[in-house]
């Protein structure tokens, strides 16, 4: 699958996006040149007290980097860098996220849809060899009738595993019931879809983790009760549960 044929820039407008992307700049910098829309992505400055509980943003950067220029080469349905240096990366832009996507899209069959091709672009993405790390709506976008991938900072070669891509899964549908819970009732045909397209040792380990993982159903059954706007992601444990353990004593 080529993802880039219809990102090449040329040499004249890839060296002003980098004198662009070169200036000082929001972390994340929307612009527009020659008519088309790019998105910076510079490296985050960070206090110490935010950098004690995120991290060394240079490493979330270098690790972004890394996974571009390697799904890049790979063909793999993410975006392609159009120009980079030390301290930024430039993408092209690829319009709203699937999450706006699914709450915007009145026409229920299209959504079922979109999410089913998420699903099927997770399992191509997967038979790659890559693993995301914590795939959602939000990370996903639609360019030109296809899915892709966006914000690898939590890439590591050490997740690109089975093991890596199966809690894959499990988040990615974890994050469509507590974000997008209009599409709880779709998760059964788009991880029905992910299976038809994918390495069939993902589903099983997908299964025993969520088996590891059963008791946060019950210790938080309590806060399921709250109201919807303030438990989506406790209300999403029992659906994702039942998702992955259907074939298992049910969940009472």
């Amino acid at each position: 699958m080529d993802n880039s044929a219809h990102q090449t820039v040329s040499d004249a407008l890839r060296m002003e996006l980098e004198t662009l992307a070169g200036q000082d700049g929001p972390r994340v910098q929307r612009i527009e040149v020659e008519g088309r829309v790019f998105w910076i992505k510079r490296v985050e400055q960070l206090g110490l007290r935010y950098r004690l509980q995120k991290g060394d943003p240079r490493k979330a950067f270098e690790r972004e980097r890394l996974a571009y220029r390697e799904m890049n080469a790979a063909q793999a349905p993410v975006p392609q860098v159009v120009a980079e240096g030390a301290d930024f990366l430039v993408l092209p832009d690829c319009g709203l996220d699937l999450r706006r996507l699914l709450e915007r899209d009145a026409d229920l069959a299209k959504r079922t849809r979109m999410l089913v091709d998420a699903s099927v672009m997770l399992a191509e993405f997967h038979n790659l060899g890559f693993a995301h790390g914590r795939p959602s709506p939000k990370d996903m976008c639609q360019v030109d009738g296809r899915m892709q991938l966006l914000d690898f900072e939590r890439y590591k070669h050490a997740n690109n595993t089975p093991v890596g891509q199966a809690r894959d899964l499990v988040v990615f549908a974890f994050n469509v019931a507590a974000h997008s819970p209009q599409m709880r009732g779709d998760l059964q045909e788009a991880m029905a879809a992910y299976r038809e397209n994918s390495d069939t040792a993902v589903w099983p380990l997908a299964q025993r983790w969520c088996r590891w993982l059963r008791w946060t159903a019950w210790v938080t059954k309590p806060l399921q009760k709250r109201p919807e706007g303030r438990a989506l992601e406790f209300k999403a444990i029992p659906v994702v549960m039942d998702l992955f353990l259907s074939e298992d004593k049910p969940l009472v």
